[in-house]
């Protein structure tokens, strides 16, 4: 049977001293159920790295380390220049950085949304030799994520196309903010989401709207049509993943973000979202594998 296993995203948690408020919040991550955390480490340096990864293994947590292929956090104006070549090289010292933290797995914000398609397949191709070469093979998922190569459903089926080892993080709330629709509707998008999921290795889980990428009350029933679209999409991966390879692993992130992802004035803290979340769509992914 597919194992599921639950990270979470430190997102919006800050460190405090020597990391003293992450150590804290790791006891109760750890009692809440996760697995381990997913950490953006940008800007740490290889000392604080060797430090969050000695707390977590204190308490038991793995470790997802999520990176970006260049201009990390988007922080200030995209940096001019920034060619596939460029983005190679800053993605192999990020990996180099990440070995530190002996990671379960590393989810990529990778690539860029305005090189062409065949500027993406080649930076794709290039990121797989690099990954072999780092002996990250197989550990790092690139995720459809807005202002990246696989910003949206087409320039991904394309991609993939011509990258199928590729490993996917499915964050398709992106996608639908994008396009502005929910992608169980035409027959085209239907068909591009069937050729994606075997691709699927990670999942952020976060539920979105055809006008935001953060949906503040998932179980509201104005959102009825995308709680359909979302679970049916992250039922069917898991689905997939244990019908085709019943002995793997899939890692997901109940992934809900601070302001401005998260609405001012909800009833919950994207943190508080985010955990509540976590628990009831794993028991509903735990369910889907018994059917």
């Amino acid at each position: 049977m597919v194992v599921i296993s639950r990270f979470r995203s430190l997102w919006g948690i800050e460190p405090g001293p020597d990391q003293a408020e992450w150590k804290k919040k790791f006891v109760e991550l750890k009692a809440h159920g996760y697995a381990g955390i997913e950490i953006d480490f940008a800007g740490m340096t290889p000392d604080q790295l060797q430090l969050l990864q000695n707390n977590c293994d204190e308490v038991g947590l793995e470790i997802s380390v999520l990176l970006f292929s260049s201009w990390p956090q988007y922080v200030g104006p995209r940096p001019r220049g920034l060619t596939p070549d460029r983005h190679v090289d800053f993605f192999r010292d990020q990996l180099r950085l990440a070995k530190i933290l002996k990671p379960t797995l590393i989810n990529a914000q990778s690539g860029a949304d305005y090189w062409t398609w065949d500027e993406s397949v080649y930076f794709y191709q290039r990121a797989l030799q690099v990954e072999q070469e780092e002996g990250l093979q197989g550990k790092v998922c690139h995720e459809t994520h807005r202002n990246r190569s696989l910003f949206n459903p087409y320039a991904a089926d394309y991609i993939l196309q011509k990258v199928p080892q590729l490993q996917v993080t499915a964050d398709i709330s992106h996608w639908v903010v994008v396009c502005e629709r929910l992608l169980d509707q035409g027959e085209e998008d239907q068909e591009i989401l069937t050729r994606i999921i075997p691709h699927v290795r990670h999942i952020h889980a976060r539920m979105g709207t055809t006008q935001s990428s953060q949906c503040p009350e998932p179980l509201h029933p104005a959102f009825a049509a995308e709680r359909q679209f979302f679970e049916s999409l992250w039922l069917r991966i898991v689905q997939h993943r244990q019908q085709t390879e019943p002995d793997c692993r899939l890692t997901w992130v109940p992934e809900y973000g601070p302001f401005p992802y998260h609405p001012i004035g909800t009833a919950q803290t994207h943190g508080e979202l985010a955990d509540s979340e976590g628990k009831r769509l794993d028991a509903l992914f735990q369910n889907a594998l018994t059917q």
